[in-house]
């Protein structure tokens, strides 16, 4: 994961969950991406889909700010992180605009402000459409394929 440091002003993470225990993150400057696998949440539970949103945002600042701690202070102080989410209210939750409402969703969120306070990185959350979320793309592809090989499984057991 090599880019310059000098150059970098503005780092854009795209983040999405999916409450069957997967969650992605993708970097817009490196253009490096990946999908992790948390527990599934329960069908129907509350706040389930936000507790894959919320660790999906962990995640992928966690693993995108190993390189940028790496600088030095100067340069680091201009340096803005751009986390992008699809859930309108995960944002405003992390904003601060909304009441985190769940005690595992807390959590999450304690853990979030205890890394970002370790660090002197100026970090926004904002709300992307669905469609622009390049993370939640790389779900729904997986998601397909998963699909697809399932229904082929399926099909060559009762045919053969």
């Amino acid at each position: 994961m090599l880019f310059s440091m000098v150059s970098l002003k503005e780092l854009i993470i795209d983040v999405d969950g999916s409450p069957l225990g997967f969650i992605a993150w993708y970097n817009h400057r490196t253009k490096n991406s990946l999908i992790r696998t948390i527990q599934p949440v329960a069908k129907n539970l509350r706040f389930g889909v936000q507790r894959a949103e919320m660790a999906a945002i962990y995640y992928g600042l966690r693993d995108n700010i190993m390189p940028i701690l790496k600088t030095n202070n100067s340069k680091r102080r201009k340096i803005c992180i751009d986390v992008r989410s699809d859930s309108k209210s995960t944002v405003e939750q992390l904003r601060g605009i909304s009441k985190i409402r769940d005690r595992k969703l807390r959590k999450i969120t304690r853990s979030i402000r205890k890394m970002l306070s370790r660090i002197k990185l100026k970090i926004v959350f904002n709300h992307v459409n669905r469609n622009k979320n390049k993370a939640g793309h790389i779900l729904d592809l997986q998601r397909r394929e998963r699909n697809t090989f399932l229904h082929y499984l399926l099909h060559f057991s009762t045919n053969h």
